[in-house]
């Protein structure tokens, strides 16, 4: 990993980047970022030829066995960038502050601001 990117690990990522390590948090999201991953403590499970034995036996003590959906983070290609986007701008950061922590040009948030304006004006006028 870069010492330049800095992953936005939004829910259980944020956690497991906590609880167990950044590193673990970011190859889940990397490899599952927007699917579901069944988690059990199993030597032979996906989960441990995804990760390896060691850190998805962590993981299942961490969260325990079941389905987990992982977010896909920034790692969601454009599609993970315009919802952090999103999320960001709702909160009232300006651009800049915008840019920067998702590791997108300015010109790029400013895209995606319209775009959200030109859909709030189409979704008022469906109401009408």
């Amino acid at each position: 990993m870069s010492r330049n990117f800095r992953p936005y690990l939004p829910g259980v990522l944020s956690y497991i980047a906590e609880e167990i390590s950044l590193d673990l948090a970011v190859r889940l999201a990397e490899a599952k970022g927007g699917r579901e991953v069944y988690i059990s403590n199993k030597a032979g499970s996906s989960l441990a030829e995804l990760l390896g034995a060691e850190d998805a036996l962590r993981l299942y003590k961490l969260l325990g066995g079941g389905k987990l959906v992982v977010p896909a983070g920034n790692f969601g290609g454009q599609a993970g960038r315009r919802q952090r986007i999103a999320m960001l701008l709702g909160q009232g950061k300006s651009h800049s502050v915008v840019a920067a922590e998702v590791d997108v040009t300015l010109r790029t948030v400013e895209r995606v601001a319209a775009s959200l304006r030109r859909r709030n004006d189409d979704q008022g006028d469906f109401f009408i």
